[in-house]
């Protein structure tokens, strides 16, 4: 999974690839089958992810459950082996486990292996993701696509509210006490922008305090997603276009290893801006991404009315909007500063200049009424980065071109 989510500390040394037999044989006996022809999916080196095939031994009530038909020998499944260890930044393991009991539209969640830290899954197919069809030449399938897409995400988001306490507790039951900090890593992304910029002569004794201070509304603002009385919602987290897979059934989100509970304009903001952690990032054409929010809204609307009441459920969106662009830039400005040539799939993604330069022009003009201080900071910002590295347009999406 190509991503520009976190974490953005320093990863550790790779741990090697597990035996493939080895890892059919766990999975086998978690399952409660046989496991041949393995197949790799890919994956990040964060883990071996494999289709296999049923060969023998499959009992139809082990997979029978609400989610999922019985499925007969001959029939695949997904091996998904975590590479790292508990205790590991993210625990991607423990939070993908959790995810995958609590959330619909997601594959089903076949057996584990806590020792070994590997799941199987139900296999979901070899539809085209959303990336695919962004990526693609069929402009109506695109632009059908993503407006399904959207829809999808917010009925995921808000079907999810009864489930919340559900997946708190399976976290907790493995040791996960404290989710991830939006604030925290935007207020990275501040002290990362600052120690980029010239300083400014009326600011010279102290620039990132007193960026702070002219920030302090407009951080408080992002705080307060967070505030008591809030809408939660569980979410996979990295809800980008190639973690979705468009089946006979629908759209079905992969990769669940940062899913976190949080309020729902976190993930209605992938809608606007678009796909605020993502390698797959153009410019949208007109319209797209307030059809993209309106489908968003109406999907989760459906189970958590509240929460899209408006003026507020806008200005959430556009806040947090601006805390992803934060955080962003703490995560990619190193990046951007030694111009890395993509930030994903190569001749698929942009490069680490065009991502971070069309994230805050897009800052600077869509965040000027709700968060003035944020958008004049990205401001500054496209101003330096333009005169450090030109103008790094990013382009459009090929199927809208």
């Amino acid at each position: 999974m190509p991503s520009a989510a976190p974490p953005p500390e320093p990863a550790p040394a790779r741990t090697p690839v597990p035996d493939l037999d080895e890892t059919l044989a766990f999975a086998g006996v978690a399952l409660g089958a046989a496991l041949a022809e393995p197949e790799a999916l890919g994956g990040s080196a964060r883990s071996l992810v494999v289709r296999a095939r049923v060969v023998a031994g499959l009992t139809t009530d082990r997979l029978d459950t609400t989610r999922a038909a019985a499925r007969a020998p001959g029939s695949t499944v997904v091996v998904k082996r975590f590479l790292d260890s508990p205790g590991t930044h993210g625990l991607p393991f423990e939070h993908e486990v959790a995810g995958l009991l609590a959330l619909d539209r997601t594959p089903v969640l076949l057996a584990v292996d806590e020792a070994h830290r590997l799941l199987v899954m139900s296999d979901v197919g070899d539809g085209p993701t959303l990336a695919d069809l962004l990526l693609g030449t069929d402009r109506d399938a695109a632009w059908r696509g993503a407006l399904s897409w959207a829809t999808a995400l917010g009925e995921l988001a808000g079907a999810s509210g009864p489930h919340v306490e559900r997946f708190s507790a399976e976290l907790a039951a493995r040791g996960v006490v404290r989710g991830w900090d939006l604030e925290a890593d935007a207020r990275a992304g501040v002290h990362r922008l600052v120690a980029a910029l010239p300083t400014p002569t009326d600011l010279a004794r102290d620039p990132l305090d007193a960026t702070l201070a002219f920030l302090h509304d407009d951080l408080e603002a992002l705080a307060s997603l967070r505030a008591p009385g809030s809408a939660v919602v569980v979410s996979p987290g990295d809800t980008c276009p190639d973690n979705a897979v468009l089946t006979p059934a629908g759209w079905v989100f992969l990769d669940l290893e940062d899913t976190t509970a949080h309020h729902p304009a976190l993930d209605a903001a992938y809608t606007l801006m678009p796909f605020s952690t993502c390698w797959c990032v153009f410019d949208p054409p007109p319209g797209l991404t307030d059809e993209l929010l309106a489908a968003f809204t109406a999907g989760l609307g459906r189970h958590l009315p509240d929460a899209v009441a408006e003026p507020a459920w806008t200005r959430d969106v556009l806040v947090a909007s601006a805390g992803w662009i934060l955080a962003m830039t703490g995560w990619l400005l190193d990046g951007a500063v030694e111009d890395r040539p993509r930030v994903g799939p190569e001749g698929r993604s942009p490069s680490y200049r065009q991502l971070v330069l069309s994230r805050w022009r897009w800052g600077a003009e869509h965040l000027r009424d709700v968060t003035p201080g944020i958008a004049s900071l990205l401001s500054d910002g496209v101003a330096w980065a333009e005169r450090e590295w030109g103008p790094s347009p990013s382009g459009g999406y090929p199927a809208f071109s």
